[in-house]
């Protein structure tokens, strides 16, 4: 479980962090009089939810496998319900200008946490349970 979990840990820093890199560059590049502060907001979040969720995710893959599809589902939903309380109760807003610096980071996130469920449900053994 603990090299699993260090290997997605390596796989989503290094990963989100490219993202973060190229998200940032291009941003401060093309838009220098806005503000990065809700682009580093949500690049924080998301990485640390993910990182949460996995964790989860990776500690009851053996004893839950059956049900990982329902909690990685169940995540998803309070992972954008968290987000959303945070930015209403703080001064960011989301709008259309500003929704993929939202966006891009949580497709990245997600998108890594579907190939890793993706990969330990093709390692579980359903058979061996019936």
């Amino acid at each position: 479980m603990l090299k699993n979990l260090l290997k997605f840990s390596a796989l989503l820093i290094m990963v989100a962090g490219a993202g973060y890199a190229i998200h940032y560059w291009v941003f401060t590049r093309f838009f220098e009089d806005q503000p990065v502060g809700i682009i580093n907001l949500a690049y924080r979040f998301n990485i640390g939810i993910t990182l949460l969720f996995t964790t989860t995710i990776i500690a009851v893959s053996e004893r839950l496998k059956e049900q990982l599809g329902f909690i990685f589902l169940g995540g998803a939903f309070v992972k954008l319900g968290i987000f959303l309380f945070i930015i209403k109760t703080s001064e960011y807003t989301i709008d259309k200008s500003v929704f993929l610096h939202f966006f891009i980071p949580y497709l990245i996130c997600v998108v890594l946490e579907i190939v890793w469920v993706i990969k330990i449900l093709n390692k579980a053994n359903f058979k061996q349970d019936s």
